[in-house]
This record gives structure tokens, sequence and C-alpha cells, in this order.
């Protein structure tokens, strides 16, 4: 059986879990995922067993209780539909081109200034 430490680096645990290093600090935030500091320096460092238990809710979500992608349909409704709201941004997006900045298309958009 390989050694494992009982804490690992921020870089290392987010690794083990294909996350983010920031995802990480973010859950500890969110009180998802508990870090430890080490006392001189504050850098964090994840225990071992919280890299496990994440991974196995990671891996439940996994088995069927999740979010299914599915591929988009391509029936003639829906690419009809598909067409008709592409020719509403086409329309919306050239409608953009004499608003010569972004705070003067806020501010038509929703009647107020973006910068001061």
């Amino acid at each position: 059986m390989l050694y494992q430490p009982p804490y690992l680096t921020l870089k290392r645990a987010a690794q083990i879990l294909g996350v983010h290093e920031q995802t990480l600090r973010a859950w500890e935030r969110q009180g998802v995922i508990r870090l430890a500091r080490l006392p001189n320096s504050g850098y964090r460092r994840v225990p071992a067993e919280e890299v496990e238990r994440l991974k196995t809710v990671m891996l439940a979500g996994s088995a069927g209780s999740s979010v299914r992608l599915a591929p988009p349909r391509a029936d003639a409704e829906s690419l009809r539909q598909a067409e008709a709201a592409a020719t509403v941004v086409r329309a919306e997006l050239a409608g953009l081109e004499d608003e010569t900045t972004l705070d003067a298309m806020m501010a038509s958009r929703r009647g107020r200034r973006w910068l001061p």
C-alpha cells in the first residue's frame, strides 16, 4: 500500500478531484470542504479524508442522479425555432452597431449608466 500523507497541497487535491484550485477555495468559503491552515504561513492544506469524501460524493452524482446531457433535437420544428431565435439575435446585434460604447448600449437597455 502506498503512503498517503494526511494533508495534501491545494494544487494536488485539485488535481485529484479534477477541479481548479480556486474551486476548492470557493468550496471552503461555502462550507463544502474543510481545509487546514499552516500556522506560520496560513497556506491551506487539504485533509486526505476530505479529498476521498468529495471524490465519493462527486462520483455518486454520476451514477444517474445528476443532470443528463442530451444533444439538441434535430427535428424540423426545433430547427425552425432555432432559426427564428437566431434571426432575432442577428437583428438585435445589427442594431447595436450604431451605439459606440458599452455604456451607451447599457444605458439604452436599462436606463442607467455603468460609468460615473
